[in-house]
């Protein structure tokens, strides 16, 4: 978060003494970020305030003033947590681990931060070996989402409930988790509009990115508008290659447009010689 800190995992021994720490150590570190003004992130292991934020101290440190999330009352908007305020005094018999603040990072240019994630963007497009050995990202998981569509036989998989994986609802709703991501594309949308008006030697390439995930983002709802569904006839749809061949089309059109902004993404980093 544009900090250097110091972070502190307390271990014990079976009499829970600490081993890698000692409380006028920690005590200093309180005090001094305390003194300094900045709060410390820290967790307990007591049932009511697990996780805390230390802003003060009493009696040079051997009491600290926390403030922490209890569980709230049922509201209209279901359960919430309110912030509590209170003074820990047992603080080094219960605590867990801390971290304390040092001192800012330099700030990293506005300029080198977008151009820095646009190519963490287009290289994770382009990534082609496999996450943790099964995960595709960027077009190869586009290339393996189209391909269940277009061929594997689900004509005889059965109605399911839950996380049953070897029914026809499951799969759809493995398709519609891949929807949603599809459809999150749109949520970026009006930041490369700002950024197209901020820095107009990358307006064109940037405009273009927008109109190309806006329509790939529109995929996200196709399927309804076929009739698609998770019950009754549409839920039967999904069992038809012929049917889901359909939406396969579709998809590559979509996967296209992905792909268009990803390349305007790439001529803006070539323009800047990254």
């Amino acid at each position: 978060m544009g900090w250097t800190a110091k972070y502190v995992k307390i271990n014990r021994d079976t009499d829970g003494r600490m081993l890698n720490a000692d409380e006028e150590q920690i005590k200093r570190d309180f005090v001094e970020s305390i003194d300094k003004g900045y709060p410390i992130l820290s967790r307990f292991k007591t049932h009511q305030h697990k996780q805390s934020i230390i802003i003060g101290y009493e009696d040079d440190g051997n009491k600290i003033v926390c403030k922490a999330a209890i569980e709230g009352t049922p509201s209209e908007g279901g359960d919430h947590k309110d912030a509590e305020t209170f003074v820990h005094e047992n603080w080094h018999d219960v605590i867990l681990d801390y971290i304390v603040l040092k001192e800012r990072l330099e700030l990293v240019p506005e300029r080198q931060r977008i151009l820095e994630q646009l190519k963490l963007i287009t290289s994770r497009t382009r990534r082609t070996d496999k996450i943790n050995g099964v995960v595709s990202s960027g077009i190869a998981a586009w290339e393996a989402y189209l391909y269940m569509l277009e061929h594997e036989d689900l004509s005889t998989l059965p109605l399911g409930e839950g996380d049953d994986s070897d029914s026809i609802n499951y799969r759809l709703g493995v398709f519609c988790d891949g929807l949603c991501q599809i459809w999150e594309r749109q949520a970026g949308l009006d930041y490369y509009r700002s950024l197209a008006e901020k820095y107009p030697e990358w307006h064109d390439e940037l405009s273009t990115a927008v109109d190309a995930l806006d329509e790939c983002s529109k995929y996200a709802g196709f399927l309804w508008s076929q009739g698609f569904a998770f019950e009754g006839e549409g839920l039967k749809k999904f069992r038809s290659k012929d049917e889901r061949k359909i939406l396969a089309d579709e998809g590559r059109k979509a996967m296209r447009k992905d792909i268009e902004a990803i390349e305007q993404f790439e001529k803006i980093l070539k323009k800047e010689g990254m």
